[in-house]
């Protein structure tokens, strides 16, 4: 932290931002609801840059939330065996992923920040959840009977690895 720089200590809630979703899935203002502004304090970068970064995490948890309430899709650990020491991560499925043998979508998101069912964190800040999640395929998905596997590039690198 830089000398006259404010602490890099940000809320833990979308509403503590003072945004939310509305009904279109747009990150609006709670008060004005206008759009995210990255330059909340025009002179400090490197703090409007963090800022932008916790508001992030955030997105990613409420996206997971909605994988796994408006998708229906299980947060699942991977590996299932693992031991507390042992490296694992987690991928979200539809509940007949292991035994649909017709049909399976594989989704993988981008590189960068974004986590699985993101396609882009801009997209999902500056346009809506519709532009910057894979939630839109996986609905359609569910529509036509396919089976989903949501993952991460990381696991994907992890398993071609072994």
């Amino acid at each position: 932290m830089k000398k006259d720089e404010p602490p890099f200590d940000f809320p833990d809630t979308l509403e503590g931002f003072e945004y939310a979703f509305n009904e279109k899935g747009q990150l609006r203002h709670i008060k004005t609801g206008e759009p995210f502004v990255f330059n909340y304090r025009e002179d400090l970068h490197r703090w409007n840059q963090k800022r932008y970064e916790a508001l992030g995490e955030i997105i990613t948890k409420y996206v997971y939330e909605l994988l796994e309430k408006d998708c229906h899709l299980q947060k699942i650990s991977i590996p299932v065996d693992a031991t507390e020491s042992e490296p694992k991560s987690f991928i979200f499925m539809s509940e007949d992923a292991l035994t649909n043998p017709q049909k399976l979508m594989v989704l993988i998101h981008g590189s960068g920040v974004v986590r699985a069912g993101q396609w882009a964190r801009r997209l999902i800040i500056n346009e809506d959840l519709d532009s910057g999640t894979q939630i839109p395929f996986i609905k359609r998905a569910v529509d036509v009977s396919e089976t989903s596997f949501v993952l991460g590039a990381f696991i994907v690198l992890f398993y071609c690895i072994l």
